[in-house]
């Protein structure tokens, strides 16, 4: 009998570690002795792993997706392309772009920590994309070879390697349409809610069932799997308890009979059937989730906040842009910074170290009171740049760079808002002029790809406290560039 691929090599947690760390020791050198010398940090953005550091590792299964499927091609029902020696992991997602990625991550990092195989589902749209955009696979936006070749450990897409969706090879403008019960790729699968149990329903993931043409019935996740077990409203678990509940074969052995009436006491207990009427039991090749974005080590609450997150140093910081993605961002920021020539010329002015800023507006609101005007309850727009002088002043201070050019993004629509902007100085992306628009020329999701690349290029980064947006990036700069960042509150 063939071993699983995902448990092949035990030795492959020491590769990992050793990778993580020849890597980023590599990288963060280099990226200095670039600011040192004055040369062009943001071309470092967006390059793949080196799979020449990594021994060859192009070669490898890992790096192959078929290599853990039964076919080399997506199949119209996932289910004929599962190997049975092997066993997966999936979950799905009902937010913003940003807390997708969140849940994705988390997605991994629960295939890292249970020896299966994670599946990533498609970004659906939602919050600032119309349902209109369709999907976005997510092979295009990250390099997820990049993330193979980092972890040595097979990374899946539903659309892109185990089912087949039409017009999935790319952002689909077509809108995602009901699913026929009658419809030949229509499967089903048993799944886990990590809803806290207070709730009655699990998470609204019908988009991401539509999609993937899925149906799909849930279980509670056993009360061990909470943060806080006795509290109902608990809405973090822990990887440790999903990972106890999904053990491959953990269900059928290392359990002795007496334990067995306990056992069944803390599984979890049947929350809500398919759309269509059935109800199936979690089941054991195929793991799934309806959401995994509120899941911690067991520390804190919203652990993918702090610096010292492991799923963000595990998974998050090898998940970098595509090349394609970072060269459109590039062309973006040399023309809100009116440098002269194309990005490929020879007479083209180089990209200069930036500072970026995000400044995230909308929903954000802070002691608004009745007759208040809406700019009085948002954080003022000077804290934003004195943080932005703190920023270039640590920037001297860590690399002897002083940096003059500032790009800020930002939810804002007011002319008003961009004007101020325009009057420090700083720089931001127009997506509707020249013509075509951005979403015309490109798809709707590229506005917001092209916005978060180009966030990520700079050497210094100014963002909103408590937007996920804002940690992401953060996080970006600091890792990918060697770089600094700070952020900004209504009370800080």
């Amino acid at each position: 009998m063939r071993v699983p691929t995902i448990l092949r090599g035990g030795r492959w947690w020491i590769f990992t570690r050793a990778c993580v760390l020849v890597i980023f020791v590599t990288h963060s050198t280099f990226v200095t002795k670039a600011f040192t010398e004055k040369s062009n940090p943001i071309s470092l953005q967006g390059s793949e792993c080196p799979t020449g550091r990594l021994g060859g590792a192009s070669d490898a299964e890992w790096m192959i997706p078929s290599s853990s499927l039964v076919f080399d091609h997506p199949m119209t029902r996932a289910q004929d392309n599962l190997r049975n020696d092997s066993y997966y992991v999936t979950s799905f997602a009902v937010a913003g772009f940003t807390n997708e990625f969140i849940a994705y991550m988390n997605l991994i990092y629960l295939g890292l920590q249970s020896g299966r195989i994670p599946i990533v589902p498609p970004i659906v749209p939602a919050a600032h994309i119309s349902s209109t955009a369709g999907i976005l696979p997510f092979s295009q936006a990250f390099n997820l070879s990049n993330l193979r070749a980092a972890l040595r450990r097979p990374i899946l897409e539903w659309t892109v390697d185990v089912k087949y969706i039409e017009s999935s090879n790319a952002p689909s403008a077509t809108p995602i349409k009901d699913t026929s019960p009658s419809d030949e790729a229509l499967e089903s699968f048993g799944c886990w809610s990590s809803r806290p149990r207070s709730s009655k329903q699990p998470s609204y993931i019908r988009t991401s069932e539509n999609a993937l043409k899925l149906d799909l019935s849930f279980t509670r996740v056993p009360t061990y799997a909470y943060l806080d077990s006795k509290d109902p409203n608990e809405v973090h678990t822990t990887f440790s308890g999903l990972v106890a509940a999904i053990l491959p074969n953990h269900t059928r052995r290392f359990r002795a009979p007496a334990a067995e009436k306990h056992h069944q006491k803390q599984q979890g207990q049947a929350m809500a059937p398919s759309r269509f009427g059935k109800q199936l039991q979690p089941g054991e090749q195929l793991a799934c989730f309806d959401f995994l974005y509120y899941v911690t080590s067991g520390l804190e609450r919203f652990e993918f906040e702090k610096r010292w997150s492991p799923v963000w140093y595990m998974v998050g910081r090898h998940l970098q842009f595509t090349d394609r993605i970072m060269e459109i961002g590039r062309e973006y920021l040399r023309r809100a910074l009116a440098l002269e020539g194309d990005l490929d010329s020879e007479s083209s002015v180089p990209l200069p170290p930036i500072i970026t800023v995000h400044i995230r507006r909308g929903d954000f609101l802070f002691r608004c009171n009745k007759g208040d005007e809406k700019a009085e309850c948002y954080i003022p727009l000077a804290k934003y740049r004195q943080a932005v002088d703190d920023v270039r002043k640590r920037i001297h201070q860590k690399h002897q760079l002083d940096v003059t050019r500032v790009l800020v993004a930002s939810d804002e629509i007011s002319p008003e808002f961009w004007s101020e902007m325009t009057s420090y100085g700083w720089s931001h992306i127009n997506h509707t002029s020249p013509s075509p628009p951005t979403a015309e020329k490109y798809g709707e999701w590229y506005s917001l790809l092209i916005d978060k690349a180009i966030l990520s290029m700079g050497v210094g980064f100014v963002g909103t406290q408590s937007s996920t947006f804002s940690i992401l990036n953060a996080r970006r700069v600091e890792d990918w560039n060697d770089g600094v960042a700070e952020f900004v509150g209504f009370f800080s």
